[in-house]
């Protein structure tokens, strides 16, 4: 459900293996392009009450459901409206959160036992949502997987245009730990999870490196052959970026990502995000 930019990229693993999968998307025009080329999609909007869905449409089926909520408020409304329309369960429920629910740990280390205590909206409504989503399972007595997902990037998803644009960053010393996953890696996880048989429900997924913003940008202007951003303090900084920049800038957190290896048994192909960038600007 949501079957966009990470989406498409579980539909290119699922088909040419062989695996069952049916995309969800609201726009129209999306639905059109995925259909073009062999993904079987149907329409959905969840910014609208609905009848019940087709029972086919879960029916023995693994839910991967990546809709963000509303841009406003502390709840997610979506999220409600789809686990009401749903007439038959599916068989498993992976829910795509952010790691933005633990909030700001001052740069120390979190894990799946860290209370969450988001920070400002955005994360108080992908809490919600987490909440909404175990809820469900409870009463459907199906298994919940929760994935706490960091930044995310791949083709297409570079700040290249953002450095070519002379986009600033904090200085290297003021800049806290990052926390990030290549898109390729979040589809593959997102298949760990809707396999995995085991008890646990939260996994923080990333690529386990926690080079700051900073040091992000730099490594792609490198890798694109651009001039790194130029470094200025936070507090001139944090008026010219938006919110959710500033979230990413001043909650400084590193995301353990223990368990997403040890108990779901998955290991990035790119731990090393220089690699995932080079492979990412690879097709530009």
């Amino acid at each position: 459900m949501g079957c966009g930019y990470t989406g498409r990229r579980v539909a290119a693993m699922c088909l040419p293996a062989g695996r069952d999968f049916l995309g969800l998307v609201r726009r129209g025009e999306h639905l059109a392009e995925l259909r073009a080329t062999g993904v079987p999609a149907e329409h959905l909007d969840l910014d609208e009450a609905g009848p019940a869905l087709p029972g086919a449409w879960t029916q023995d089926r693994a839910l991967i459901y990546m809709v963000p909520p509303p841009a406003a408020g502390t709840t997610d409304p979506r999220i409600r409206r789809f686990l009401d329309r749903l007439a038959v369960a599916p068989a498993a429920l992976v829910y795509l959160s952010t790691t933005a629910v633990y909030g700001d740990a001052g740069g120390a280390v979190v894990d799946e036992e860290t209370p969450p205590a988001p920070a400002a909206d955005r994360g108080r409504r992908r809490l919600d949502a987490e909440q909404s989503v175990e809820a469900y399972g409870r009463l459907a007595g199906l298994p919940i997987r929760i994935l706490r997902v960091p930044g995310i990037y791949g083709p297409g998803r570079l700040p290249v245009e953002r450095i070519r644009a002379g986009a600033r960053m904090p200085l290297e010393a003021q800049a806290g730990p990052g926390n990030r996953i290549h898109v390729d890696d979040l589809a593959a996880v997102c298949l760990a999870a809707a396999d995995y048989t085991g008890p646990e429900q939260v996994f923080n997924v990333g690529d386990g490196d926690h080079a700051s913003m900073t040091g992000y940008f730099q490594a792609v202007a490198r890798a694109a052959g651009l001039p790194e951003p130029e470094q200025v303090p936070m507090e001139i900084l944090l008026p010219e970026v938006s919110a959710a920049m500033r979230g990413f800038l001043t909650e400084q957190r590193k995301v353990s990502t223990a368990r997403m290896r040890q108990v779901l048994g998955f290991t990035p192909r790119y731990a090393d995000f220089r690699e995932g960038i080079r492979a990412s600007l690879a097709p530009e």
